[in-house]
């Protein structure tokens, strides 16, 4: 699994998008962190802070953006990543539409 310090999101898909970033915990449940990119447009892109500054631990077992289309879908991005503070970030593309084809696939 790639290790990465921070995770961007560039919005290639036909939608109003924004994420949340969503980490998993020794106790197999998935968390969300309070922080939010807030909403952009198509052909934009938004940089979590270091991943350790907004709530993910140094233990947990993968993170991934979890974003949102305004008006329509929502889910996660894969594959999953983990975190180090390396200086690295995971790029994911939010592709599709609000309802068909929505996805969030890491490009590097």
């Amino acid at each position: 699994m790639r290790q990465v310090q921070k995770i961007t999101v560039n919005n290639k898909g036909g939608y109003v998008f924004n994420f949340s970033v969503q980490w998993l915990g020794s106790d197999g449940k998935w968390h969300t962190t309070g922080w939010n990119s807030g909403d952009y447009p198509v052909a934009q892109s938004r940089t979590t802070p270091p991943l350790n500054e907004i709530g993910v631990p140094s233990d947990a077992l993968a993170v991934t953006p979890h974003g949102h289309a305004v008006l329509g879908s929502s889910g996660q991005g894969n594959p999953f990543v983990s975190f180090a503070p390396n200086g690295q970030i995971a790029t994911y593309d939010a592709v599709g539409t609000t309802i068909i084809g929505f996805a969030i696939v890491l490009i590097e």
